[in-house]
């Protein structure tokens, strides 16, 4: 049996996969795996272990042949893989949702918020391009408390439930989310409140968007939406582009009705942003630790074993 890593991963011991007598393959540069090595590299293989940059499809199953048993995504999201075509062909598709990658999210939430709360993005932008340092002004532009504010949460998951109670206990936020189901025992310990989406925006001091990208929630902060706003809010998305207008966000910023912006994940749009405005763009990299990459990589390599063992899945995904 053997089994094709599409990068290298955190956890390189892979001694559980050695224990059931599992040939390893790891594509050697720290890159998206070509697609042609892909199809290549695949061909005869028991296990797939992919990134979520990969393109795991019917051509690359068929390429795999009728050895392949089950596909384990490093990641959460799971949107880069046919899981139609392979459930035709059995193939088992296992995803990481571990603790730890929430907790990931949840934390790189709050410190893109606080970064621009503080702006500390800006600050450390106009260091790094002038000569001097800012001049101290007590009248000019300045930060805003994270304190005794309200926070909106768009998606009470498990990623905005961890950023609703970091904001809550951590810095006294009255909680206000919007969702499909209503968070009966969260909204019990946080004193949370539940509304529309179009009340939110135009109530909340903090937008956190923790949403998955689905039919259903794309572009839900449309344009209409992002104009509800106050001019001394904030917005903070580390879910997926294309949940958010980016180019309804970088309009306010630029004309100066917006504090900022912290932004994992977005589109082109943010690439017309003023060279001054107080925004954080972390390139969907922010959740990135040591702690929760370990753990995914471990949930893989556990999947991979238990479905190769006769056994069920640890995660599987079903459509």
């Amino acid at each position: 049996m053997k089994v094709f890593i599409t990068r290298p991963i955190q956890d390189q011991s892979f001694n559980k996969l050695e224990e059931i007598a599992l040939e390893i393959d790891v594509y050697e540069q720290d890159e998206i795996c070509p697609r042609q090595i892909l199809l290549k590299r695949v061909a005869g293989v028991t296990a797939i272990l992919s990134q979520t940059d990969d393109a795991i499809d019917a051509e690359v199953m068929a390429a795999a042949g009728p050895s392949l048993k089950v596909i384990a995504n490093y990641g959460v999201g799971y949107s880069n893989i046919d899981i139609a075509a392979a459930q035709k062909l059995n193939i088992v598709v296992t995803n990481t949702p571990v603790e730890e990658a929430f907790d990931a999210t949840a934390e790189a939430t709050v410190c893109l918020l606080t970064s621009v709360a503080k702006r500390i993005s800006y600050l450390h932008w106009y260091k790094q391009t002038n000569s001097a340092d800012p001049s101290f002004s007590p009248i000019g532009n300045m930060g805003v408390s994270l304190r005794n504010k309200v926070c909106g949460i768009v998606g009470m998951g498990n990623i905005g439930a961890r950023v609703a109670r970091m904001m809550h206990n951590g810095f006294n936020n009255k909680i206000i989310y919007f969702d499909i189901p209503i968070h009966k025992e969260l909204e019990a310990e946080l004193d949370a409140k539940k509304m529309a989406l179009a009340e939110l925006m135009a109530s909340a001091d903090f937008i956190c968007i923790n949403l998955p990208l689905c039919e259903g929630t794309y572009n839900i902060v449309n344009q209409e939406m992002v104009e509800l706003m106050k001019s001394s809010a904030i917005i903070v998305n580390t879910s997926r582009a294309g949940v958010l207008d980016d180019a309804a966000v970088v309009a306010r910023i630029n004309k100066g009705d917006l504090h900022g912006a912290g932004l994992d994940v977005y589109n082109e749009a943010t690439d017309n942003f003023n060279a001054e405005a107080n925004i954080a763009l972390t390139a969907h990299m922010a959740n990135l630790e040591i702690e929760a990459f370990t753990a995914m990589a471990e949930c893989c390599v556990d999947n991979i074993v238990a479905v190769l063992s006769g056994h069920k899945a640890i995660s599987p995904i079903k459509a």
